[in-house]
């Protein structure tokens, strides 16, 4: 069985992952080159599930019903809080609601599943790991089920533009693509649809990879690494110890593909044992790297992209469009395929963006609105700013997490007109700002009426919130597509600013 040690300073510097469970009595497991269980149980007869959360804690769940054991699923919200998600539910799952309570584990359990949304440090689940029952990710489950190679993606900003545009360019090059994790679709749901010449690329949160033991991506990349989720860690080097933990069961014949540019992802990168490749577009050495206007390989000196071809705005998505080239490239030369990189650019050009991620959804009275409801984190916004043309209104606010929002005042100067202030950090956020020009709305209605009312002919009207949604709405897409709604009435004139 395996174990978990926290040390009460330093809870996840000391974590170790479990053994590999035994192949006695596994005749109907497969086990890879990588030393990978396939469609082995792991004798999970009896399992808890921690969290049921939007999708991760649904989908293990049924997946673990449906092989036949015993489930039981623990959520700290009431039955009416979670009445759109029971029904989602197998029926022969035991919930319960209203309450994570030790003593639910006398009931034993071969294994607990952490939703993400739940910290290690919540009692039921630190009881768990004091009696050293096996503690792990929804995404640790599903490594042992399925086939193919996995990309495996992290950072603090820009991971599901970067998945989503890898997944994009390895299905335009004509491989067997699935698309997951963190991004939306739990990696659980992808257990029997995999073959050996699948390629999985997954989003995973420093949350997801807290309680990994085996998952082994064959490539690794860190976007960045800047202030978020402090209201979860204890300090910024546990966050970011977290996220190393993507390469912790990395070797030599994997990759680990990281910003040159970010001091702390450099730093990460010189601690692990994959083969490294690295993107910059501050200076000229990284493998690949930004020079006056395009992207170039380094080797060969060769130019592949110009940058003002892409369609996804900002010099961010330049940095994502190279990690995801070099995370293409790494599949492929691992596959023993010589990298096309004609395809890949025109794979790339091709890739609009994605939902709520400085998505412009149309203009009104000449003022542009972008939907940028993702940026949940301060230095997603200081790029949102970066990247719009001219100035603007931003609509700023949610449930704070515990970053350092002053940081966000050097950005707003030169650029942002006002300021709309949403959500329960309104007063908070006031007392921050309060040298730039601010007016607090209750709803995103109000908020799209008093930013018309504060803008200009050929502005910006920006929400781009840096906070987690989970005060006024059940998550950021939710909180975008009622922005994109309220755009909508306002241009038909539903909704009346004047």
């Amino acid at each position: 069985m395996g174990v978990i040690k926290l040390d009460q300073q330093d809870q996840f510097r000391i974590t170790l992952p479990w053994p590999l469970p035994s192949r006695e009595g596994e005749k109907d497991s497969i086990w890879t080159n990588d030393k990978r269980m396939i469609g082995s149980d792991n004798n999970i007869k009896k399992a808890l599930v921690v969290g049921l959360g939007y999708r991760t804690g649904v989908a293990v769940s049924n997946f673990l019903a449906g092989r036949g054991a015993i489930v039981v699923a623990s959520d700290s919200k009431s039955s009416a809080e979670l009445g759109d998600v029971l029904p989602k539910v197998d029926p022969s799952v035991r919930v319960v609601t209203g309450e994570q309570k030790p003593e639910l584990l006398n009931e034993g359990f071969d294994a607990l599943i952490v939703s993400p949304g739940v910290p290690v440090t919540v009692p039921l689940v630190a009881e768990a790991i004091r009696r050293k029952m096996p503690v792990m990710a929804e995404v640790e489950l599903a490594f042992r089920y399925l086939r193919g190679m996995i990309v495996g993606i992290t950072g603090t900003d820009g991971k599901s533009t970067t998945t989503a545009l890898t997944g994009h360019i390895l299905t335009r090059m004509g491989m067997e693509t699935l698309v997951g994790g963190n991004i939306g679709t739990p990696l659980i749901s992808f257990a029997g649809k995999t073959s050996d010449n699948s390629v999985i690329v997954a989003e995973l949160s420093s949350f997801q990879l807290e309680t990994i033991a085996l998952f082994r991506p064959d490539v690794a990349v860190l976007l960045n690494v800047a202030p978020d989720h402090l209201d979860r860690y204890n300090s910024m080097e546990d966050y970011f110890q977290a996220k190393m933990r993507i390469s912790m069961n990395q070797d030599a014949g994997d990759c680990f593909i990281y910003n040159r540019d970010d001091p702390i992802a450099r730093s990460g990168a010189s601690l692990v044992n994959a083969s490294t490749l690295a993107f910059s577009i501050e200076e000229r050495r990284g493998d690949i790297y930004y020079h006056n206007g395009a992207v170039h390989i380094k080797e060969g000196d060769r130019k592949i992209l110009e940058a003002d071809r892409l369609r996804i705005m900002g010099m961010h998505n330049v940095q994502n469009a190279m990690a995801a080239v070099l995370a293409v490239q790494s599949v492929m030369r691992k596959k023993e395929m010589l990298p096309d990189y004609e395809r890949i650019a025109e794979a790339v050009y091709s890739f609009s963006g994605l939902e709520h991620r400085l998505e412009r959804i149309g203009s009104f009275k000449g003022r542009e609105f972008i939907n940028d409801s993702k940026a949940t984190t301060v230095s997603a916004v200081l790029t949102a700013l970066r990247s719009l043309r001219g100035k603007g209104v931003l609509i700023l606010g949610g449930r704070t997490k515990g970053d350092d929002y002053s940081r966000l005042a050097a950005g707003l100067d030169g650029t942002v007109r006002t300021l709309v202030l949403i959500g329960e950090s309104k007063d908070y956020f006031s007392r921050i700002f309060k040298g730039h020009d601010q007016v607090p709305a209750e709803t995103l209605d109000d908020a799209v009426v008093k930013a018309m009312r504060a803008s200009g002919e050929g502005d910006v009207i920006l929400l781009s919130p840096a906070c987690a949604s989970f005060d006024m709405f059940k998550d950021y897409e939710e909180r975008g597509e009622e922005f994109k709604k309220s755009f909508h009435r306002l241009q038909s004139g539903e909704l009346s600013w004047t």
